[in-house]
């Protein structure tokens, strides 16, 4: 495993149902959301997220790349959801669970597509992820990653009440020749009663077979 999950099982969240989103593991079927989502909003994205740089893609490589990640969902590797309005069905966004930092950690990632950014889905989104980690999956400690100029991304866990524990210098490497500084954003399981947005986060979570987890 690259990484630690307490409790891991059959019965983790294919599902989060939040007041406004829908958080759920990509099907090969999203491709055509994910690829006009991603194209509208190639340009800001790519000054931060290296993927982004490589669009466009192909409708074929973005079917290719889901189905990719739903296998890693299977497996239990990496989390990476689909976030979907759940008045309109739209895709606004990304967002993920990545037990990549550690035993007791897992990471939280995300991005917006263009025209629902400032809408607070991110916070949202990020809010109900951080509690289901710590409550459904008994994560000790949750952390969002960041480039110290990303002023919105940041701005999503000083919201949530995380807390900045670092700037770690040339430590992203966002392309060749091209290390970057990033900031650590860190939540403790004793630190989440302080938070009032994510202590009062509101969701439901579905596993595998849509049956409802308590």
């Amino acid at each position: 495993m690259p990484g630690y999950v307490p409790r891991m099982s059959t019965r983790f969240a294919y599902r989060i149902v939040t007041d406004r989103l829908v958080l759920r593991c990509y099907e090969p079927k999203d491709a055509p959301l994910l690829h006009a989502a991603v194209l509208a909003s190639k340009s800001h994205l790519e000054t931060f997220l290296p993927w982004a740089r490589l669009e466009p893609t192909s409708l074929d490589q973005k079917m290719e790349l889901l189905r990719t990640f739903r296998g890693r969902f299977d497996l239990g590797q990496d989390f990476a959801y689909g976030v979907f309005s759940k008045e309109t069905g739209e895709l606004v966004g990304g967002n993920g669970l990545m037990p990549r930092i550690g035993p007791g950690g897992i990471e939280i990632g995300y991005w917006t597509a263009k025209g629902h950014a400032n809408l607070g889905y991110c916070t949202e989104s990020s809010a109900a992820l951080t509690k289901y980690a710590i409550v459904g999956l008994g994560i000790d400690r949750v952390e969002i990653h960041c480039e110290p100029s990303n002023g919105p991304s940041n701005a999503v866990p000083r919201k949530l009440g995380y807390e900045r524990e670092a700037t770690l210098r040339r430590r992203f490497p966002f392309a060749e020749n091209d290390l970057r500084d990033l900031v650590v954003w860190t939540m403790f399981r004793e630190e989440m009663a302080r938070s009032e947005k994510v202590n009062w986060a509101r969701y439901q979570a579905f596993d595998a077979m849509d049956r409802p987890i308590p």
